[in-house]
């Protein structure tokens, strides 16, 4: 590593084994079409080359396995059928019915991306004594519109961690934005940003953590 910082890419990937697909309780078309629709399409091509080794990308689409879900009994998104293993679509559509062999199987997936998550952090921290992490995403106005009815977005919604904020970083991004013409706002229409497991539940005062989700109509 070249620097402190650390890249997470949660939702980019559109990959669903194809066995799994095969179980979906929709049309393949339609399961493709909402692939696409939640994909974070357009988010890795914004990472620069000199800092894809300090990127964590993962593999699968969030529609197989959603890594930023908690499993504990307190993930919100449940209510919607999107937790960490995702039984419903944007529209509301049931799409998986996953039992209890594959849910175990995907839960080995999401903790092996965490401890990855969890080395990484302790590597660079050893190495520069803090560690930022950029939790990096897309979003589209119909999406937030279609799942909560929210409205007026901006290009760049900002999502900050309570205990792992950094007023100076925040103020930094929002100058870069406006000098690209880019409208943000804090936590909306997400909040909140990635931090490792077993540092945020230490609130470990060395990291800092926030989330960019860029409004897919600023990506083309």
């Amino acid at each position: 590593m070249k620097n402190n910082l650390l890249i997470h890419v949660p939702h980019s990937s559109l990959y669903i084994p194809e066995e799994y697909q095969r179980t979906a309780l929709i049309s393949q078309a339609e399961l493709e079409e909402e692939n696409l629709f939640m994909c974070d399409t357009g988010i890795l091509e914004l990472i620069p080359e000199a800092l894809k080794e300090n990127s964590v990308v993962f593999p699968y689409s969030r529609l197989y396995c959603d890594v930023e879900r908690f499993r504990d009994g307190t993930e919100p998104m449940e209510a919607y059928g999107m937790g960490f293993i995702y039984t419903c679509d944007s529209r509301g559509r049931e799409i998986f019915r996953p039992d209890a062999a594959h849910r175990e199987e995907v839960a080995l997936i999401y903790n092996e991306h965490h401890d990855t998550l969890n080395r990484r952090t302790a590597a660079i921290l050893e190495s520069y004594g803090t560690c930022t992490i950029i939790d990096l995403h897309s979003f589209s106005d119909e999406a937030v519109y279609r799942m909560f009815g929210y409205s007026g977005c901006p290009d760049v919604c900002i999502g900050v961690e309570p205990d792992f904020a950094n007023d100076s970083l925040v103020e930094a991004i929002e100058a870069i934005c406006r000098n690209l013409g880019y409208t943000t706002m804090i936590n909306y229409p997400y909040k909140g940003s990635l931090v490792p497991n077993v540092y945020y539940a230490s609130r470990d005062p060395r990291i800092t953590s926030v989330m960019l989700e860029i409004n897919k109509r600023v990506l083309g």
